[in-house]
Order: structure tokens, then C-alpha cells, then sequence
């Protein structure tokens, strides 16, 4: 990196030694003072390259002068300008071997403006060393300015470019290529049909015209060098020239880059048909005129002031600029054919910030604003205006003036185009919303010059509200922009009409816009602040009253509605009242009576009842069924007040017999209730809360119509009630004596009988109790110990039954079935088999059998000692021959279980009857045994 304002130098080759290194082989070998040595090896030595082309190599030649040079520019990332070319040298200082000698200028980033305006302070530089004596020190000098032709003036391009074959569409594809390559990372590589000891000096005639057809934006960025070996990318290099056929196809990394293999006639990677380019068409048609380029390049630099690099370095910004320079110069025939987008393009560029330091984009929008306002033809479309007003924002007064003229004149001539339909003019005013101070002067100035064309337009948005929030929405912006206006007759009839329709289309949500319209008008003049709309509200709130109350019927209303209804009916406005028929008079009248009952909280009940007395007849009854119906589902504790109104009978009094009438329904009172509430405990919560209530309460703290008529109640619908404990507890505890003694009556009658009789008799049957409860317990205890008693003294013998056995079985077991009973005085007597206890009350134990026949006897003995008779049955066991050996009947044991009631099962057989063969008769046990041994 350079220290100051002056260009350095930089020599590098090899030789004995450098600056960097002791030893010979390539390096710095000199350079100026103000050069920094990390910018020299990390900017400066990855371009100190050079490889002699093959076709050179290969045929041994030794002329230096045939070898190309390689002449390099390129901007360093810290921002220096480094101008560089490299030569072939065919011996080093050993006079044996070949070397390069590269030069480099180094120019600080403060003074590079001037090489990227005069191409040819680049291209034309004289002072480039070839060669250099290291005797001479290692410092050189820091130059002022660099020594070039500047009489040098550029080939002939159409001479140039018909010598290199390159056409229109080849040049323009290598100049997009060039310009696309400073944003998107890819490389322009490009091999000329050229001798090869020419090929550089062609490379560097064809880049400075290349040079001079870049806007200088870009020409900041570029870097070239004119001869490489082959295609090798290079950070700082955008365009490299390389030998002929060192472009080899197909590459999978050279494709991905912009190819010009001229020599093979083969472009890849770039394709200018089918686009928008005028920018290439611009400079096309300018390439031989240095002076109508840079006239070009002025119009941009000054555009492009504070726009950024990406839009600075875009092929399309130029374009664009190239349509609004050729505008510019007197071709309005491109202004004409894209009047929107021409109006848009210069307000991409001319904003508040620039507008200043962009006086030729100014002075363009000026020029065509007025050509559009004196065009008598011209129907600008929104796309056209939308952008000029956001221009609004930051223009000088006389630009301001001259806008509010042409966006009046222009929505008269878009009215006027279609017979005055205001709707072909709304596109051009609907934008103007958006700036009110614009709105409001264009609007005043078209209700000076053409009124019919503004007030077609207020009631156009009035009309084309679709909602209320809409409506309310515009009624807003009309205050806030134009409120004048809204004094007018017409503006008034358009707002009352819409709000009508509103009203009428809103069917489901029709309380809900009433309600939300009549307080937004009622409150606007002081909201805003301006008591000139009093009247204009005053009759909004009237009309909206009136339209609802056409329209309503007070049977199809819900709570909610009613509740809605608050700004009407509490209290109605005497305005209202005054322009009511008879029939809306009854209406109101009745909506306000139910309205007062349902919000009773709010006021007193001395009220309520007023209101309700001025009722007529039919009007009561309208009124007492909408309560019905209003407070149906919302029956409860916050409701017990209100209920009682819908059961009134205001006309109640003396009657005939002497006897009074009933203020309430009380009997329907509490049948609504309760179906109202079915399957809760409301019904009993309401005749507690009845108790504290003084409508429910007489002289003797309860009416006696409401007595009799809870009485009817429970005895018609609730029979059951007190049966119920909690509901009793409730009913029975209520702090209102009366009551209780009312709802203890009725406890009693829902009481079963015997109680009623207890209770009733009481005292007879305590004198009673006294003398039968000795009786009662002799005869409890004589129950208690009769049975066994009496089991001890008569000693009953069991009676047993035994299910049948088989007379003959092949099983060696069988099962004893049998149960025991003796009168209920033993309930489980003994059951014994064989002599062998098997269980008491139900047995079921299995017998082992002997070959042959088998006796089994059975009895059951109770626990006073006496037995049945015994019961004996016969068992004839008969076993195949080859069959399982059977037990001894010695080892046979008898076994039971007691069941849980007395039965028992047993679970080990029971030794059957000794079996005694015929031939030892007479024999004793122990001689038959013997025997049997």
C-alpha cells in the first residue's frame, strides 16, 4: 500500500538477490520508498507471472521482440490502481537461462478518477522498464505523473474489429460479458485470431475501445491483462487474453465462464438476443464518438450519485439510463411509448436526498410533466401519477404548483374520455389519498374549476363502501382532508343514503351498526373538534334511530340486541320522539319498558314500574312475553328481580266479592321458572330469594296469593321436593318465619303417611310406647332363645337326604351327595360316610370302591346328640381286565371341607367297605391277610 498521494514503482525479476530474499531466484528487486512491503507481497507478487506461449517454445525462437508482453491493470483491494506489464527475457543475469521482468505503477486511489476517465493515460504510458542493473540500488523513485502519449489516438473500430472478426452481436456479447463479470465472479476469457507475437498489442487495442464503452462506474472496477499462456483465473482480473488454442472444450471449469474462441469461431456462456439491450445499442451506435460517449457517461454519473454498487455495476441500469439520456436529447418518441415507466425510471434515481445534486434529472421530469399537461390527448394512467407523487414529497414550490395543476387536469381528462363516468378518473385519485396535503389541494382546485367532477367523486367512495368500518373509514378521511365538503347538500344525501343500504344489508349485525354509527356521529364534533358538524350529526343519529325502528320487530330481538339498543332507548331523544308515528310511539314505548326492566340495576324501580304502567293493555302483554323470551336462558340469582315484571298485572285491585287481585302471576311465575331451569336447584334458589322480596311479602310476611300459589306448586309439580335433603335444608332454613312455617306445611303433606300420622298423634302414642315396651321386650327376647331352647328340650333327630348313586360304575371312585337339616334347631348337623366324618349341612365326598360290590352307609347327628337313621347304598364295581391298578383300601383316609354356609365338600376319598371273598368265610382277619399274601 502506498504512504501518499504520489505513484510508486515496483521492478521484479531474476536475479542474485531482492529485496526480499539473499539469494538468486525471482523477486523484488527494486522499489519506491512509499511502497509498503506486505502491499508488495500480497498485492503486487501474485501477478509477477509470465509464460511464453508454446508455439514460441516449440520452435526455439530466441528474438525477445516476438514474445508478447503481458500488459495487466487492476484495482488492489485497498482501492490503488496498479498498471503493470510483464516481458519475456531470454537470459537472466547467468546468461543461461530465461526469466521475465515485470514493472508496476502504483497509483493512490485519490488520483486513479483521471486514469478512469482518459483511457489512454492507461493504455499509452512510455516509461515501462524491460530491464534492470541491481548496482543501481534497490530504492527508485516515487513518480508525480506517468509519462503517455496523449496525442495517441484509438483505432479506426470498425478497421479493428473487422480485423479480429468480431460483429455487432460478437462485440456486444463481449462487452455484456465484460459487464456481467464485475458482479458475478465469472472470468472473460478471450483468444484472438492473431499472429502470436501480436496477439498483446491486438488484446490492447481491442480493451481500449472495450474501456471506452464502460461507464466509468464500471471502468473502477475492471482489471485485464493482455496475454496469458491459458485460462487461469486471477483475483483482480475480469478479462484475460489468452494464447490461441488454449481454450479446450469440453471443461467443466471453463464453462462455467464467458468463452470467445474466435479463432474456432465459438462464444460460450453469453446470449444478447432476445433481451433488452440499449444500452449496447447506445454505445454500438457511439463507438467511433469519444465525445457522444462520454456525454453518455456524465448523464450517469450524475444519476447514479448515492445508488450503490450493485445498481451501479448492473447491465440493466444502463439501459434504462440510456433510454432517459436519448429522451433527454430530444427523442421523446421513447418517451411516448412507455410514458409510465420513463417517469418511474427517473424516480428511481432522483430522490430527496439527490434531488439536489441532480439538476439534469430534474430539469427531464420538469420537461415531461409539461409536455404531458399541454398533451390535450393524453390520459396519464395511475402507474404514471403514483410515482409523481412520492416526486411531490421533495420538489421545489414551482414543481409543486405545476404537479397540483396537471393531477387536476388529468383526472378531468380520464372523466371526461368516458362521458364523465367519475370511475374511469378514480385510479388517478384514489393515490392521492395517501399525501393529504396533495388531495386536498387537487380536490379544492377541481371543486373550483369542475364541482361536478369532485362531488361524483365523494360520493363514488361513499357509495363503494362495503362495510361499515369502511363507511366510517371514509367519513374519517373526509374530515380529516376535505370537511368543508361535508357541509355540502349533496355529500350529506349520499352519506344518508349509504348508511341506509348499510343498515338494510346488515341484517344479522343490524343493533350492532346502528349502535356503533350513532355513537361515532355522536361523538365525532367533539372528538374532533369541530361543533360546525353538530347538525350534520345531529340528523345522521336521527335517520339511523328512524331506519332501525322501521325495520325492527321487537319479538325477533335477543338480550343482546336489546341491550344494543341503549343509545336509543336510554333515554329516547326528544328529536326522536318528535318525528315518530303512532305506531313507532308504541314501538319505542315498549322497547324502552323491557330495555329499563333488563338493565334495572341502573335505576330505581319506582321507574321500571312507571314505565310500564303507561303501557296499554296489548302492549303489556307484548312487552311481558319479550321478557319471556329475552331472559329464558339466563334465569338466575342476577335475574330473580327482573322476572317478576314479566308477570305483573299493573291493573290489579278490589274486586267485586270485597277480595283482592294478585299483583303477579304468581302460578305462571314459578312454572316459568322452573322450566326454565329444569334439572337444577334455581327454582328453590328463587323461592328463598322471593322471601326477602317485598312483592312476595303481605302484612303476615307472605302474600297470600303467593302462598297459595307455592302450595299449588309443589302439590301439581314437586310432590318429591323435600325428600330431597339439601333442598329441604334450603327451603326450611330460609331467615323469612313465614315462609318457613309455609314450606314446613308443605314438608308435612309431602311426608308418607305414617309419619303424618306419628307427628299428628304424638303424645297418645308416647303414653302408649310406655305401656307396650315391656311386652315388646319379652317377646323380643323369647324370639331370640325359643329355637334353641326348644332344640334342648324335644331333641328333634336330623333328617337326612342322599342323591342316587349308581348301581354299577367302572370308576373305582364315586361321589357322595348329601344334606342334613332338623327343623331349624341345628342349622349344619353332622353327615358322617362309613363311620368317617365328612362335613355338616351339604357334602359332596368322593368313595374309593373294591372290586366288586360295595356298601355305603350314611347319617347326620346334630349337636344335641340325636342321628338320623342311616342310609345305606350298593355299589357294584366292575373293571376291564387290563385296567389301572387299584388302591389299597388301607390307605384310604375319609376327608372333608366346610363351605362358607354350612356345606362342606370333601376333598379326600373316603375308604370304601371291606371287601370279604366267599371261599374265607369263617376266617380271621389276620388268617385272611395271610392268605391274601
Amino acid at each position: 500500500m502506498s504512504r501518499d498521494r504520489n505513484i510508486q514503482q515496483h521492478y521484479f525479476t531474476r536475479d542474485r538477490e531482492g529485496i526480499f530474499r539473499t539469494n538468486e531466484g525471482f523477486d523484488t528487486v527494486a522499489k519506491s520508498a512509499g511502497l509498503d512491503n506486505g502491499f508488495i507481497k500480497a498485492a503486487l507478487h501474485p501477478y509477477c507471472v509470465y509464460k511464453a506461449p508454446q508455439e514460441l517454445l516449440a520452435r526455439g525462437e530466441a528474438d525477445e521482440s516476438r514474445y508478447p508482453e503481458a500488459f495487466g491493470v487492476f484495482h488492489a483491494d485497498s482501492g490503488e490502481l496498479v498498471i503493470g506489464r510483464t516481458v519475456y527475457v531470454s537470459a537472466d543475469f547467468t546468461g543461461q537461462r530465461s526469466a521475465f521482468f515485470t514493472h508496476h505503477y502504483v497509483v493512490p486511489k485519490e488520483r486513479q478518477e483521471a486514469f478512469v476517465r482518459e483511457p489512454e493515460r492507461l493504455l499509452a504510458i512510455r516509461d515501462f522498464r524491460s530491464s534492470y542493473d541491481i548496482q543501481d540500488g534497490k530504492s527508485i523513485p516515487e513518480l508525480d505523473e506517468l509519462d503517455y502519449d496523449a496525442a495517441a489516438k484509438p483505432e479506426n473500430p470498425d478497421r479493428l474489429l473487422g480485423r479480429l472478426k468480431l460483429d455487432r452481436t460478437r462485440f456486444q456479447q463481449l462487452l455484456c460479458a465484460v459487464m456481467a463479470s464485475l458482479t458475478n465472479k465469472k472470468k472473460v476469457y478471450v483468444a484472438l485470431d492473431a499472429d502470436v507475437s501480436a496477439g498483446s498489442e491486438e488484446a490492447k487495442r481491442l480493451m481500449e475501445l472495450v474501456y471506452r464503452c464502460l461507464p466509468y462506474a464500471m471502468r473502477r472496477q475492471l482489471g485485464f491483462v493482455t496475454y496469458q499462456s491459458e485460462p487461469e483465473g486471477k483475483q483482480h482480473y475480469h478479462v484475460m487474453f489468452v494464447e490461441k488454442g488454449s481454450i479446450r472444450l469440453p471443461d467443466r471449469q471453463l464453462e462455467k465462464d464467458y468463452l470467445f474462441d474466435l479463432p474456432n469461431e465459438r462464444v460460450h456462456g453469453v446470449d444478447v438476443s432476445g433481451t433488452e439491450h440499449s444500452y449496447l445499442d447506445y454505445v454500438w451506435e457511439y463507438r467511433g464518438d469519444k465525445a457522444g460517449l462520454e456525454r453518455f457517461y456524465d448523464f450517469c454519473e450524475e444519476a447514479l450519485q448515492d445508488v450503490g454498487h450493485p445498481v451501479a455495476l448492473a447491465v440493466p441500469t444502463y439501459s434504462q439510463l440510456s433510454e432517459l439520456f436519448r429522451i433527454e436529447q430530444g427523442q421523446e418518441g421513447l418517451y411516448e411509448q412507455n410514458r409510465a415507466g420513463t417517469v418511474k425510471g427517473i424516480l428511481q434515481y432522483l430522490t430527496a436526498e439527490t434531488a439536489g445534486r441532480k439538476k439534469r434529472l430534474n430539469d427531464l421530469l420538469g420537461k415531461l410533466i409539461r409536455k404531458e399537461l399541454m398533451d390535450g390527448d393524453s390520459v396519464p394512467t395511475a402507474e404514471f401519477v403514483t410515482p409523481l407523487l412520492d416526486y411531490y414529497a421533495f420538489a421545489d414550490e414551482g414543481t409543486k404548483t405545476l404537479l397540483i395543476a396537471s393531477f387536476a387536469l388529468y383526472i378531468r381528462r380520464a372523466a371526461s374520455a368516458v362521458s364523465g363516468d367519475i370511475r374511469a378518473a378514480v385510479p388517478l385519485i384514489d393515490p392521492l389519498r395517501k399525501q393529504n396535503a396533495v388531495f386536498l389541494a387537487v380536490l379544492k382546485q377541481l371543486h373550483e374549476q369542475h364541482p361536478q367532477t369532485a362531488e361524483q367523486y365523494a360520493a363514488y367512495r361513499i357509495t363503494a363502501s362495503g362495510s361499515v368500518k369502511e363507511f366510517l373509514e371514509e367519513i374519517k378521511f373526509w374530515l380529516m382532508s376535505a370537511d368543508d365538503l361535508l357541509l355540502q347538500h349533496f355529500f350529506r344525501n349520499e352519506v344518508l343514503k349509504k348508511m341506509k343500504q348499510l343498515l338494510k344489508a346488515e341484517k344479522s349485525r343490524r343493533m350492532e351498526v346502528a349502535k356503533n354509527t350513532y355513537i361515532y356521529f355522536d361523538r365525532l364534533p367533539e372528538r374532533e373538534g369541530k361543533p360546525q358538524f353538530e347538525d350534520f350529526c345531529m340528523q345522521l343519529k336521527l335517520e339511523i334511530q328512524l331506519e332501525l325502528l322501521e325495520g325492527l320487530t321487537p319479538t325477533g330481538l335477543s338480550y343482546e340486541d336489546l341491550l344494543q339498543l341503549e343509545f336509543m332507548l336510554d333515554p329516547p331523544q326528544p328529536e326522536l320522539l318528535h318525528n315518530l308515528n303512532s305506531g313507532g310511539r308504541m314501538t319505542l314505548d315498549l322497547l324502552t319498558a323491557v330495555y329499563r326492566v333488563l338493565t334495572l340495576e341502573r335505576r330505581k324501580p319506582s321507574d321500571v314500574v312507571a314505565t310500564i304502567e303507561r303501557l296499554g293493555p296489548l302492549d303489556l302483554e307484548r312487552a311481558q312475553e319479550l321478557l319471556k323470551k329475552t331472559l329464558g336462558d339466563k334465569v338466575g340469582p342476577e335475574t330473580f328481580g327482573k322476572i317478576a315484571y314479566a308477570f305483573s298485572r299493573p291493573d290489579a285491585g278490589v274486586r267485586g266479592g270485597g277480595g283482592y287481585e294478585a299483583g303477579y302471576d304468581f302460578d305462571r311465575m314459578l312454572e316459568y321458572v322452573a322450566a326454565q331451569t329444569r334439572g337444577t336447584d334455581t327454582i328453590y334458589e328463587f323461592m328463598v330469594w322471593s322471601a326477602g322480596d317485598s312483592r312476595f311479602s303481605g302484612g303476615s310476611g307472605i302474600d297470600v296469593h303467593y302462598r297459595a300459589a307455592l302450595t299449588r306448586y309443589f302439590d301439581r309439580h314437586d310432590a318429591k321436593a323435600f325428600k330431597n335433603k339439601p333442598i329441604k335444608e334450603l327451603l326450611l332454613g330460609v331467615p323469612n318465619e313465614a315462609f318457613a312455617a309455609v314450606f314446613k306445611d308443605i314438608k308435612l303433606k309431602q311426608d308418607p303417611g305414617i309419619i303424618q300420622f306419628v307427628l299428628r298423634y304424638k303424645r297418645r302414642l308416647f303414653r302408649l310406647g310406655i305401656l307396650v315396651l315391656p311386652l315388646l321386650l319379652i317377646i323380643i327376647l323369647l324370639s331370640t332363645f325359643w329355637t334353641p331352647m326348644m332344640g334342648s328340650i324335644l331333641r328333634p333327630a336330623p333328617t337326612l337326604t342322599v342323591e342316587t348313586l349308581p348301581e354299577k360304575t367302572a370308576q373305582p371312585v364315586v361321589t357322595v351327595k348329601a344334606s342334613a337339616t332338623d327343623g331349624g334347631y341345628d342349622p349344619s348337623p353332622n353327615i358322617f360316610v362309613n363311620g368317617q366324618h365328612v362335613g355338616s349341612g351339604q357334602v359332596s365326598a368322593p368313595v374309593v370302591l373294591m372290586i366288586g360290590e360295595n356298601t355305603i352307609e350314611i347319617k347326620a347327628e346334630n349337636k344335641y346328640g340325636k342321628a338320623s337313621e342311616p342310609i345305606v347304598k350298593k355299589v357294584q364295581l366292575d373293571l376291564p381286565m387290563q385296567g389301572p391298578p387299584l388302591p389299597a383300601s388301607g390307605a384310604s383316609k375319609a376327608g372333608g371341607a366346610s363351605g362358607a354356609s354350612g356345606a362342606q365338600t370333601s376333598t379326600e376319598p373316603v375308604a370304601g367297605p371291606k371287601f370279604t371273598p366267599a371261599n374265607t368265610k369263617g376266617k380271621t382277619e389276620q388268617q385272611i391277610q395271610s392268605g391274601a399274601r
